[in-house]
């Protein structure tokens, strides 16, 4: 015959209950200060934005309320529509290729074995130069007298064109740039989701004689979604944001070319001294950025961690 213990459960002791609350909650309130920080300055920024994009001002900032007029003269701009299309355009196209180099750079990075520390290492150095360095770098590369794209060129023979002089080509120099100055981050954040993925999955994946390709399409990319998000927030914010190196490289041209939103914000905000309707343009590309960002992350991560859940 078993006897039941019905003994009543015995309360937790003081000391548990400390270690529950400091590993519970502690964490958070490390976190909490930053928190504040970080969102008290956004969210002044942001409010801030938001209410000289109501008022028409003069250069002491004395503010006149105009209601939805900044917005209704900015949209019915021609000079608007032109820089939303080429921002729109610049990217969509440096996100296709700065998400591609980032993933080629982490596959061949993750595969390293010898020197890898060095090679990762070594792989960050763009993203530590300043945006106004980039730009002079690349003007270096790309003058129409002198630079190396074109001393390469006329070695082999072929046309040198004026790359900062074309419209078409002082694009994609731009795009280029940019490219080139963010992806080591999104790089870095891929190759960090590669290493979280087991090797013996690859292992058994060989085993069973499945291509490249395969591994990577049907493994690697569903194990790393949730980094894939991540790096497309940083490069469609970059993409978004990039001012620097635009104004270095062309300044906006030639012809408008490379006129972003983001230059048009800073012409007309402090050069013709409109701050309104430059507070529109803020407030546009944050639309933009908080949109797609708020789509990345229910696509790729909170999808993502769902579905795990469901399993």
């Amino acid at each position: 015959m078993t006897s039941v213990d019905d003994s009543p459960e015995l309360p937790p002791l003081p000391r548990d209950r400390m270690a529950d609350f400091k590993e519970g909650v502690v964490p958070y309130l490390f976190v909490v200060p930053g928190l504040l920080l970080v969102f008290g300055i956004l969210g002044y920024a942001v409010v801030g934005g938001a209410i000289l994009s109501l008022n028409e001002t003069d250069m002491f900032l004395n503010k006149t309320f105009v209601g939805l007029k900044n917005y209704r003269d900015v949209f019915s701009d021609p000079r608007f529509i032109n820089a939303l299309w080429r921002t729109l355009l610049f990217v969509v196209v440096s996100i296709a290729l700065g998400i591609g180099m980032s993933m080629i750079f982490a596959l061949t990075l993750y595969r390293v074995t010898r020197g890898k520390r060095f090679f990762r290492g070594l792989s960050l150095v763009p993203y530590f130069v300043s945006g106004v360095a980039t730009a002079v770098m690349f003007r270096f590369i790309f003058t129409t007298s002198g630079g190396f794209a074109n001393s390469v060129l006329s070695a082999l023979g072929l046309p040198t064109p004026s790359w900062l002089g074309d419209p078409a080509l002082a694009f994609m120099v731009a795009v280029l740039a940019n490219c080139w100055f963010m992806v080591p981050f999104a790089t870095l954040i891929l190759l960090g989701g590669l290493q979280t993925i087991d090797r013996e999955i690859y292992d058994s994946a060989s085993i069973d004689g499945a291509s490249d390709f395969a591994v990577f399409r049907r493994i690697t990319l569903p194990l790393i979604k949730p980094m894939m998000g991540v790096s497309l927030i940083w490069v469609t914010y970059i993409s978004f944001s990039t001012f620097d190196i635009i104004l270095a490289l062309t300044a906006g041209g030639p012809q408008r070319a490379t006129e972003l939103l983001s230059i048009y914000m800073f012409e007309t905000a402090f050069l013709e001294l409109n701050f309104g309707a430059g507070s529109v343009l803020m407030m546009v590309l944050l639309a933009f950025n908080t949109a797609l960002s708020v789509l990345y992350l229910k696509v790729f991560v909170m999808g993502d961690h769902r579905r795990k859940l469901e399993k």
